[in-house]
């Protein structure tokens, strides 16, 4: 019961990226029972179930298997002697709040981009954290990062649904890549979330640029439509 408190609570805290998918499908399953109600047209059922799992896969896509490769991330590098971190596409917050709040990097930044919703989410989680000090938040175009080349130790990049992150035009992931390259110091760390395909395009920009790549894993990564990589510039 804890177990499952806790997440309702970190459902309430983080909310979903994939806000429409699922009211999308839970709508679709009510309108096919009052239709099944009113007309008796129980083949219906069948539809019903089946909107009814793909809200729960986007729930649990979003809220529970792509939190747990960043909090595998975040627990397998502490970054000691690490001095400052940068979130891209920040959303309300999780990848920031746990690298600030769990490693021992001095400060961390959040870059929410410009396709994003409101910001107060993310400050109100960083309150309740107790990590508002140790973060600092700014609205930018991802593609034109406002820092300085090799400023950061550690970038993480959680893409969300309709997010910069997420797009699959070249000229925006290239332009990406180049700007996370640039900002990222000398043997830093870039670890990134999106689906298999924008993971592979993102990989390919890294490798190009001489960075090292490595895919991390975990079970029913292909169910769930996710995939990670961690880059090293050497």
């Amino acid at each position: 019961m804890k177990k499952f408190t806790g997440w309702v609570k970190h459902w309430y805290r983080y909310k979903t990226d994939e806000p429409y998918i699922i009211a999308a499908a839970i709508i679709g399953a009510l309108c096919l029972l009052g239709s099944i109600a009113l007309d008796h047209k129980k083949r219906f059922y069948l539809y019903v179930l089946i909107l009814i799992l793909i809200a729960i896969w986007a729930l649990f896509r979003s809220v529970t298997f792509k939190k747990n490769f960043v909090r595998q991330f975040v627990d397998e590098n502490k970054f000691e002697g690490k001095n400052k971190g940068l979130d891209l596409g920040t959303g309300t917050g999780y990848a920031l709040i746990k690298l600030a709040r769990d490693t021992k990097l001095n400060k961390v930044y959040g870059v929410e981009d410009k396709y994003q919703y409101t910001i107060k989410r993310l400050e109100k989680n960083a309150y309740l954290e107790n990590v508002k000090d140790r973060i600092e938040i700014t609205t930018a175009d991802i593609e034109n990062l406002p820092f300085d080349d090799n400023e950061f130790d550690v970038i993480t990049a959680i893409s969300a649904n309709g997010n910069q992150l997420s797009t699959p035009k070249k000229s925006v992931y290239t332009d990406i890549a180049f700007e996370i390259a640039r900002v990222i110091s000398d043997k830093g760390t870039i670890f990134m979330v999106n689906t298999p395909r924008m993971t592979k395009k993102y990989a390919n920009e890294f490798k190009n640029r001489g960075l090292k790549v490595e895919y991390m894993h975990r079970r029913f990564e292909r169910f769930f439509f996710l995939r990670a990589i961690k880059v090293t510039n050497k």
